[in-house]
């Protein structure tokens, strides 16, 4: 999905009126970089674009993330000094409000491998480094140009990309089990809620084969939510029924806690391959709990000449299991 798409946002607090402020700055001073909207901001949009029954909470601040190299770039930094912010560590930035708590924007660049949120170094300044952003930076974003009207009546309007709704839940599984914050369970509830009511729309998904990479390790993370729900143990931060949010990482996210297919070896792979020996294979089979020998296929040894006929193809419509939800 590269096509701008438009969404328009009411505020409904002076938080909610920060929050956009600040994600309008981060827009402007971000203009051409490779970065992508994410935290609170990132979760409140996709539920713009795709409306469930579930609220997304509001947010007070802005999440960028971003390459390192941009991050670190002296243009985006000034860019920021320039709208009125200053630098109050390496990654956060803050600037007048006017109702005594500042705007704030922060700068998140990609982990190093592992699964948990870390401190990483650039160009002199300390940046926090977070996992499945580099599965986010590589997919296409989602552009969203956003019409806001604050609660003072002033109207703001910029455009900003987000990730997809699968990097999404990768990133807020990934924060969850860093931090296990509150706020990204609720998170979690709002786009696994999306996924199940516009799963049609995401033709891409991948979650639920995951193996490998950052996915694999979102859906480790996810799965032990499951065993924390499962076993009663208090979450904070649901937003849904418990069971109804076991139940969508069951039907949408893989399990890598549970073994592989067995690998077919030697015999059984060639009976697999060849229709014609799973079909002796089972002819003998059946002669042996009869007490009468096999039966010789047509075009086989010892059998009729004639050549099989293929049976016509089946078109009837393959039902799957369906979880009711």
């Amino acid at each position: 999905m590269t096509d701008t798409t438009e969404v328009e946002i009411l505020a409904a607090s002076n938080a909610a009126d920060r929050g956009l402020r600040a994600l309008a700055d981060l827009a402007a001073a971000t203009a051409g970089a490779n970065y992508r909207v994410v935290g609170g901001h990132m979760v409140h949009l996709l539920g713009r674009l795709y409306p469930t029954d579930t609220a997304a909470r509001v947010t007070a601040d802005a999440d960028a993330g971003m390459d390192p190299v941009a991050a670190a770039d002296a243009t985006f930094h000034t860019a920021l000094l320039a709208r009125g912010y200053r630098l109050v560590t390496g990654n956060h930035y803050e600037a007048p409000s006017g109702d005594g708590t500042p705007l704030s924007v922060d700068l998140l660049v990609p982990g190093t491998g592992g699964r948990r949120i870390e401190r990483v170094e650039y160009a002199g300044r300390g940046f926090d480094a977070i996992p499945g952003l580099t599965l986010a930076l590589a997919a296409d974003p989602i552009r969203v140009r956003v019409r806001a009207r604050l609660t003072t009546g002033e109207t703001v309007r910029f455009g900003v990309p987000v990730p997809g709704v699968e990097q999404a839940v990768v990133l807020k599984a990934l924060a969850w089990r860093s931090r296990l914050a509150a706020k990204d369970v609720a998170d979690l509830c709002t786009l696994l809620s999306i996924t199940h009511e516009h799963r049609d729309r995401f033709p891409a998904w991948k979650l639920h084969t995951a193996r490998t990479g950052a996915r694999k390790d979102a859906a480790r993370a996810l799965h032990e939510l499951v065993a924390m729900l499962d076993r009663g143990q208090r979450i904070d931060g649901l937003t849904i029924a418990p069971a109804r949010l076991s139940g969508l990482i069951r039907r949408y996210v893989v399990d890598p806690h549970t073994a592989r297919p067995p690998s077919d070896t030697g015999t059984a792979q060639q009976i697999a391959r060849d229709p014609s020996g799973q079909e002796a294979l089972l002819s003998a089979l059946r002669a042996a709990v009869s007490g009468h020998p096999p039966r010789s296929k047509p075009g086989t040894p010892g059998g009729s000449t004639t050549p099989a006929q293929p049976e016509p193809p089946d078109h009837s419509p393959q039902a799957g299991p369906d979880l009711e939800l």
